[in-house]
């Protein structure tokens, strides 16, 4: 109990790090982050190990500066805009480089969309071209798991077949849900023949129903 008690307080202090880096967030993003650090909460649920602990801090650092990155408006340059309003974004950061941002809207309830990327993530190969397979490793928790997903091969690629091994944290407050992950390494999963392994850096996605109509999201 001594030593998940400091790992709790370590991994605070390097949320409150984080989380200071964010320039004007946005009201939703300010209560998702308000809310989302509960690891002192389910520290007292279930014992985690040493291992599990690591990828549990490795979740919520990907969360939390996925949600600093969309946090910062400024800076945002459009890339392109689709007929039916689908809009893709950039901008540079010094740390990281360029990263994008896709807004669309989807015409499926909160809960359906919800339930396909979490729920029903095993099955993302059948509606996802450029996704193979997706492989739950382990659970850890309600809201942590380490996946390994191998990617659709694009026509002409060059480079080979890719994979990836990667912890995943979901949360889920009120009408809110942020899906984040990032790039890890698990032992049953070591680099695989006929896959180049890849490496992603803190990824999200931000569900909310549309406003005005909860039928879309």
């Amino acid at each position: 109990s001594g030593l998940r008690r400091q790992a709790a307080v370590a991994i605070s202090q390097e949320l409150s790090k984080l989380a200071q880096r964010s320039a004007g967030p946005t009201a939703w993003i300010s209560q998702v982050r308000r809310r989302s650090s509960l690891l002192s909460l389910r520290l007292e649920e279930k014992p985690f190990s040493e291992v599990e602990m690591s990828y549990i801090k490795q979740g919520e650092e990907a969360l939390q500066k996925s949600l600093s990155i969309l946090g910062d408006q400024d800076g945002w340059k459009t890339e392109t805009v689709a007929g039916n309003g689908d809009r893709v974004l950039s901008k540079v950061l010094p740390d990281v480089g360029k990263v994008f941002r896709l807004e669309v809207v989807v015409a499926q309830p909160l809960d359906t969309v919800y339930s396909e990327l979490v729920d029903n993530m095993e099955q993302m190969g059948d509606w996802n071209p450029s996704v193979q397979e997706v492989k739950i490793l382990q659970r850890i928790g309600k809201d942590t798991v380490i996946t390994h997903e191998k990617a659709a091969a694009p026509p002409g690629n060059l480079v080979g077949p890719r994979d990836f091994v990667s912890v995943r944290c979901s949360r889920r407050r009120g009408s809110t849900c942020v899906l984040a992950g990032m790039a890890t390494k698990h032992g049953a999963m070591p680099e695989q023949d006929g896959f180049v392994r890849a490496e992603n850096g803190p990824t999200c996605m931000i569900l909310r129903p549309l406003p005005g109509c909860p039928s879309q999201t």
